[in-house]
């Protein structure tokens, strides 16, 4: 029979210390993979950060563009007529407007 004495003994500690140290590393190794702050998740935000950086880049540009056209209006005679000529449908006062509609046709009775 055995001592109680020996269930204790340096390879039993040994081996507890072996299991412990295993079950930590576990859980570290899990916890930098799925963790709040783990691999995965810094992977998600990295994603993240390159479609906020294109829309970034796409408004930069937009809003280029209309300082370009608020810039042309402020200056440019022209500019202000084809934009009253498009977006007004006006037209000087010896033109003639002809109005194009897409769609379908409506047939008279």
């Amino acid at each position: 029979m055995r001592d109680d004495g020996q269930r204790t003994g340096p390879r039993a500690r040994m081996r507890a210390w072996v299991l412990g140290t295993v079950i930590a590393l576990l859980a570290l190794g899990v916890g930098s993979v799925f963790g709040d702050r783990g691999i995965l998740n810094m992977l998600d935000e990295r994603g993240k950060v390159e479609t906020l950086r294109d829309e970034l880049d796409e408004l930069r540009a937009e809003n280029a563009r209309l300082s370009a056209e608020i810039s042309d209006l402020r200056t440019s005679p022209r500019a202000i007529e084809r934009l009253a000529r498009e977006e007004l449908g006006l037209a000087r006062p010896d033109e003639t407007v002809f109005l194009i509609r897409d769609g379908a046709r409506e047939e008279l009775p």
